[in-house]
C-alpha cells in the first residue's frame, strides 16, 4: 500500500509497472481503485500504470470533505505535483472519466492522452438512477434487484478474489459520500469542456450500458479531422475492461501508441476474439 497526504488528507494509491510513460486510472462512483488492477497489469509491460483511491473510496480518508468533481480534479493535480509526473495519460471510468476531463480541460499541459470510459458528458442523463431513496436500494439493503447491485454482482472478472474485494469496496461506502459524489455528476455539464480540449480523446462506450447510455457519445465530435474518438462495445455494459478485456486493452494500448491517428477495433484482431468475447 501506497500514500500520500494532501491537505491533511490521506490518499491511497497503489503502482504497477517500473518505466514507462505515466498512466494514471481514476475509478468511478462505487467500488476503488482495485477494479483496475487487470488492466494496469497488463498495460505495465509498456507504461508505468498507477490508480488512485478517491477521497471517501476504497484506502483513502473518508472525513468530511466535498467529494465533489471540482476537490477530485484538485485531488489529481495535487498527487501528480507530489510524485513529480509533470504529465500522464489519464484513464477515467464514470465519475473518474469526468475527472478526468475536466483535469485535461483545465491543465491541458499535464495530460498527454485522455481515455473516458462508460462516463457522462451530462451529468442530469444518470438522475433516473438516484431518485430520492434509491440509495440505500443501490446498496441492496431495502431492494436486491437494484440495478446497482445487480451490475456489481455479474462483473465478468476473471480473478474471484478481485471481484469480491470490489463488492466489499462498495458495501462500505457511505451513503453521504455516494449522495455528495452524485449531486455533484448530475450537477455536473462537460459539454464545454469537450470544446475547448486540446488533448486527444478516446471514449469507449458499452451499448448494453443501463447507467450511462452510450448516446452521449454524440456530444463527442467524432470524425477523422478531429482528436475526439468514439468506439462503442455491443456486448459490453457499464464496465468494458471487465467485460471484454482482451478487447479494451487493445484499444488502451493503441490509443496510447497513436500518433494522431484513429484508433479502430481492426478487422484482423476482432476475428481472434469474437469467439469468446465479441459475438
Amino acid at each position: 500500500m501506497s500514500a500520500i497526504h494532501i491537505d491533511n488528507r490521506l490518499v491511497h494509491y497503489e503502482v504497477v509497472g517500473r518505466r514507462g510513460a505515466p498512466v494514471i486510472f481514476l475509478h468511478s462512483w462505487l467500488g476503488s481503485w482495485r477494479y483496475w488492477l487487470p488492466t494496469m497489469e497488463h498495460a505495465s509491460e509498456r507504461y508505468r500504470t498507477f490508480a488512485i483511491d478517491f477521497w471517501g473510496f476504497g484506502e483513502s480518508d473518508r472525513r468530511d470533505g466535498a467529494f465533489s468533481i471540482a476537490e477530485y480534479v484538485d485531488l489529481v493535480i495535487c498527487f501528480m505535483n507530489q510524485l513529480g509526473i509533470a504529465r500522464a495519460s489519464l484513464v477515467g471510468h464514470g465519475l473518474g472519466g469526468m475527472v478526468a476531463l475536466r483535469v485535461a480541460s483545465q491543465y491541458p499541459d499535464r495530460v498527454s492522452r485522455l481515455m473516458i470510459v462508460s462516463a457522462p458528458i451530462q451529468g442530469s442523463q444518470i438522475q433516473n438512477h438516484v431518485r430520492p431513496g434509491a440509495l440505500s436500494r443501490l446498496f441492496g439493503r431495502t431492494a436486491p434487484s437494484n440495478i446497482w447491485t445487480r451490475l456489481m454482482r455479474q462483473l465478468n472478472v476473471d480473478y474471484p478474489q478481485i471481484l469480491n474485494e470490489i463488492i466489499e469496496d462498495t458495501d462500505s461506502l457511505s451513503e453521504t459520500v455516494v449522495q455528495r459524489v452524485i449531486e455533484s455528476v448530475v450537477a455536473t455539464d462537460l459539454r464545454e469542456d469537450l470544446e475547448r480540449l486540446e488533448t486527444p480523446l478516446l471514449a469507449v462506450f458499452g451499448e448494453k450500458d443501463a447507467i450511462v447510455s452510450s448516446d452521449q457519445a454524440r456530444f463527442l465530435h467524432d470524425d477523422h479531422a478531429s482528436m475526439q474518438q468514439v468506439i462503442k462495445l455491443p456486448r459490453s455494459n457499464h464496465f468494458p475492461f471487465l467485460d471484454q478485456p482482451n478487447v479494451f486493452n487493445r484499444l488502451l494500448m493503441d490509443f496510447q501508441a497513436s500518433n494522431g491517428t484513429q484508433v479502430e477495433i481492426k478487422t484482423e484482431w476482432r476475428r481472434r476474439v469474437s469467439q469468446l468475447e465479441y459475438i
